[in-house]
């Protein structure tokens, strides 16, 4: 089970082995990405290698390089879980976190204004069940929705 305290879930996994990890994913020669993010093949392989320092901004540029939704990797490979950073790499779910994540602090001001001080930080993981049932509920009611547009036959219109 997961730990629900933040800093005993934060990584120790160096960036370069994230980003080494993501990048390799996606097929792409080493060549073409620092071509890409404007480094040169033996820098962007001490990069990788861990040889040469990689600032957050690099690897966030190396990522969307490589065509990856470069904050919504990162901040799950920041919080162990690299094997969902891959996975959701290639699904838009990181796409989607990084907009969530980008979003809610504004959503969070312009819905708690004052009352933001009496947020309870244990209501995390209980909100963050509520959304992805959500979003799980909005989701069916999309397929549902099409299926019924699928069989949808106009009884009217024009006749030839």
């Amino acid at each position: 089970m997961a730990s629900t305290s933040s800093s005993a879930a934060l990584s120790s996994t160096p960036l370069h082995i994230i980003v080494g990890d993501l990048v390799e994913q996606t097929g792409l020669s080493q060549r073409d990405l620092a071509g890409r993010v404007g480094m040169s093949k033996d820098q962007f392989s001490r990069t990788l290698k861990g040889t040469r320092h990689l600032s957050l901004d690099e690897a966030g540029a190396i990522l969307a390089a490589a065509g990856l939704p470069a904050r919504g990797a990162l901040t799950l490979a920041m919080f162990d879980r690299r094997d969902l950073a891959n996975e959701w790499s290639r699904s838009g779910l990181a796409a989607f976190l990084e907009t969530l994540v980008a979003a809610l602090p504004d959503a969070l001001v312009a819905e708690l204004g004052a009352s933001s001080d009496r947020v309870d930080p244990r209501w995390g993981t209980a909100v963050a069940k509520f959304v992805a049932q959500r979003i799980a509920s909005h989701i069916d009611e999309l397929i549902e929705r099409e299926e019924k547009l699928g069989e949808f036959r106009p009884t009217g219109g024009i006749r030839t």
